[in-house]
């Protein structure tokens, strides 16, 4: 496995290679093409609703990356978008960040996932940020175990029933 502070190559445990890399704006087009593989249920976990189209909320983001605020990365399968993990600030000044993690179940179940958050952590270290925070469905058992295991607080969504508060807080 090569690798670089931008980009790292990956092999799977079953011979399959792919590249972690930042998101490029001229990605959009194939991040619409890996929004239609994914499920509806992939799709409501990240999103929180159902829709066959990119939300124009990742689009706008995906076209007006901010690196002061910004940070996301892509599973690359030859031009083929496998797998997303993003931060945003609110501000440049901000101290904490809002992430987010989708990888499609073609790949899920190799430590994609994990290996993604951790860049996410990586990141916010990097940036000097207190905390990571996102919200994960309740019933989204995968991604809460994973955040468990890499030390987040867990706690209940006090306007939301079915969403828990996920926060992480990167150590220096």
């Amino acid at each position: 496995m090569t690798s670089s502070r931008f980009e790292e190559s990956i092999r799977l445990d079953d011979g399959r290679n792919f590249v972690l890399r930042p998101l490029r704006p001229d990605d959009l087009e194939a991040l619409r093409r890996a929004f239609l593989r994914l499920t509806p249920e992939e799709i409501e976990y990240r999103f929180f609703y159902r829709s066959r189209e990119l939300p124009a909320s990742v689009q706008a983001q995906v076209r007006g990356l901010d690196p002061a605020r910004d940070a996301a990365f892509v599973v690359d399968d030859d031009g083929e978008i496998r797998a997303v993990a993003d931060l945003h600030m609110a501000s440049t000044n901000a101290r904490t960040a809002e992430f987010g993690l989708i990888v499609g179940k073609a790949i899920s179940g190799h430590g994609l996932g994990k290996r993604l958050m951790l860049k996410l952590l990586d990141e916010a270290r990097r940036r000097g940020l207190a905390a990571l925070h996102g919200n994960v469905r309740a019933d989204n058992g995968r991604m809460l175990d994973l955040c468990r295991e890499l030390g987040a607080t867990i706690t209940p969504d006090p306007d939301d029933a079915g969403v828990l508060c996920v926060r992480f807080a990167p150590a220096p």
